[in-house]
């Protein structure tokens, strides 16, 4: 069993390393979301546990689902942030009224 999470967790690794490298490549100031990593290694050993166990324990299987569950949460939090920023007005509070500009249509 410690096979197939660690197999599982490999895969987030790798994926996680790829995420850097795309980041240090494309952009001018790369920031490194440590945290975020280390979650994304933990969730990659739980997915890759998962499904593991529907194909008899593979180790290559828990590699294959640790990196790409990870890949597919991370794609639906990106776009759960990005409806979340659409939905927040420019304006917020006015601090000198205290009315809700912006919140109020």
């Amino acid at each position: 069993m410690i096979y197939i999470i660690l197999a599982g967790a490999l895969g987030g690794l790798i994926r996680g390393i790829l995420g850097i490298a795309k980041d240090l490549v494309l952009k001018k100031e790369p920031t490194i979301n440590w945290l975020w990593f280390i979650v994304t290694i933990l969730i990659s050993a739980l997915l890759g546990a998962v499904v593991a166990s529907f194909f008899s324990g593979q180790g290559i299987m828990a590699f294959l689902g640790g990196y790409s569950g990870t890949d597919f949460i991370e794609g639906l939090i990106k776009i759960k942030l990005n409806k979340l920023e659409k939905e927040v007005p420019a304006t917020p509070v006015t601090p000198k009224t205290g009315t809700l500009k912006g919140y109020l249509k």
